[in-house]
């Protein structure tokens, strides 16, 4: 969304942001003036409300007039925004829209896609279950295809953005030959090894390839995408291409970056450095460790509390002297297969366990909280850590350790990292760490609490360069720039798609 807002205040950009509405359900009236929630993931999602208690999505008919109404809204919005509806033929009707199952349009894309690219595998199901959602991403690539086809002009840019939409490049190809075509993938992408395990791996390839530069967060990531594209579909491919029959398509690595001014003008907010002052106050004299996770096994929040239990042990002077605020926000990604339900009771189980161990009437070394977060509350969080644990096992993009960083401008607390995510690559100088070595992470918690004043300055100066040289502006700009590159452009019009933008720019960038 930073890209977003970032475009929309270019004067030199005219786009529209073609997305899906979202599932839409009956807000109950105690929840109609609820408090903005920050989104728990870390990349684009088309799921739905991040609202704690939001009802499952039922059945909802919305009129022609409801729709061109919202339409108008959005589209008179500051991101100018065009919806997709998404609903069987059979639903759409000239008198209004039919939505049922709301879900089921993002169910292959995070049953069988985003699992794996995130290097797990569901047990195989019914082959009619399986068809039944592949139909649907289908669907929905296709009904998104044609609302920007709707909106598309020759000579302009589009941009697709994440797993949700890799049938899209190819779709739009098809119509247009010659469409400048972007596509980038926020999360990882394994080893070919695990994506010869999907069984319509030629359809996504094939799909993403529709595109005329395809743009990864990590080398690692791209060098996977090629060899697969090598391995799968016998293409000439490096991690700078992949040949195709009809073009080259160009790979690139760009980290995605930050509203590094947008951070500081909402973590200084005098209600956020109130609640940040009433954190400091409750555990006074105690260290403070903060993290911020998504509710699932990604998160890797089970190997880090066995790791600051470790700690508590190895070094028992640390015992009633640090306190660790573990936040875990609820997801949009429909559970399957009850496998959080009893990752997330085993959390509880160690929570309650490492606190009988070590804690008393007036200390609980883990305040674990199952919720999202306010907006304020989230930045007073970031501002109050004396570290940040993040202790990921798998993701593309975790923008809480480059808001951390942020929120330290004063205080240089020290930045721990897991070395699967994403953002390690981005932040080098931060404290990289294997969430499975339980011993090596319960050490470097000691290290960095013991950090000198000097070495958290110089640590947080590096990271803070970083993250202020490469920041949503240059993650954009440079996407842009190399796109035009790769189809030989020099004063393009430009549209993009995210999940998706439309971006047209009269003037070169």
């Amino acid at each position: 969304m930073d890209a977003l807002f970032y475009l929309s205040a270019e004067r030199s950009c005219n786009h529209t942001v073609v997305a899906w509405t979202g599932e839409i359900h009956h807000v109950p009236r105690n929840e109609e003036n609820h408090p903005p929630v920050l989104p728990s993931s870390t990349t684009i999602s088309l799921g739905g409300s991040t609202a704690s208690g939001a009802a499952k999505s039922r059945d909802v008919y919305v009129s022609r007039d409801d729709q061109q109404r919202l339409e108008r809204q959005l589209g008179e919005d500051k991101i100018c925004m065009l919806p997709v509806w998404l609903a069987d033929e059979t639903d759409m009707t000239a008198e209004g829209i039919e939505l049922r199952d709301q879900s089921k349009w993002r169910r292959y894309a995070e049953h069988d896609l985003c699992a794996l690219l995130h290097y797990q595998q569901h047990p195989p199901t019914d082959p009619y279950m399986e068809a039944e959602r592949w139909a649907n991403y289908y669907r929905m690539n296709q009904l998104f295809a044609e609302r920007v086809l709707e909106c598309y002009q020759p000579g302009d840019i589009v941009l697709v953005h994440d797993y949700y939409l890799t049938l899209l490049p190819q779709l739009l190809r098809q119509r247009y030959p010659d469409m400048r075509i972007g596509f980038y993938l926020h999360t990882p992408f394994p080893s070919n090894e695990l994506i010869r395990c999907l069984s319509r791996r030629r359809e996504i390839l094939e799909g993403m390839l529709g595109s005329d530069l395809i743009a990864f967060q990590s080398f690692h990531y791209a060098l996977h995408f090629a060899n697969t594209c090598a391995r799968v579909l016998g293409l000439e491919a490096t991690s700078e291409a992949v040949n195709t029959e009809a073009r080259r398509v160009q790979i690139e690595v760009i980290a995605v970056g930050i509203n590094v001014s947008n951070i500081h003008s909402l973590a200084w907010k005098a209600s956020v450095t109130e609640k940040c002052s009433s954190l400091r106050k409750q555990h006074r004299g105690r260290k403070i460790i903060v993290a911020h996770d998504p509710k699932d096994r990604l998160g890797g929040v089970d190997k880090k509390l066995l790791a600051f239990d470790r700690f508590l042990a190895s070094y028992p002077e640390y015992q009633n002297k640090v306190v660790l605020l573990q936040i875990m926000s609820q997801t949009t990604i429909e559970e399957d297969d009850n496998e959080e339900a009893k990752y997330a009771t085993k959390v509880n189980e160690l929570v309650t366990e490492i606190n009988c161990k070590y804690g008393s009437l007036d200390y609980m070394p883990i305040q674990l909280h199952s919720q999202s977060l306010s907006t304020d509350e989230y930045f007073a969080l970031m501002r109050s850590g004396d570290v940040a644990l993040f202790t990921s096992v798998r993701d593309g993009m975790c923008t809480s350790s480059l808001e951390y960083v942020v929120c330290q401008q004063n205080a240089h607390g020290p930045t721990m990292l897991s070395e699967f995510s994403g953002t390690a690559s981005s932040l080098k100088e931060a404290i990289h760490i294997n969430p499975w070595d339980v011993v090596g992470v319960a050490d470097q918690i000691y290290n960095a609490l013991n950090m000198s004043e000097e070495d958290r300055q110089t640590m947080h100066a590096a990271l803070y360069g970083r993250i202020t040289e490469h920041d949503v502006e240059y993650w954009i700009s440079t996407l842009l720039r190399r796109l035009r590159r790769a189809v030989g452009w020099q004063t393009p019009n430009y549209v993009a798609v995210p999940g998706l933008p439309i971006i047209s720019e009269k003037d070169t960038i």
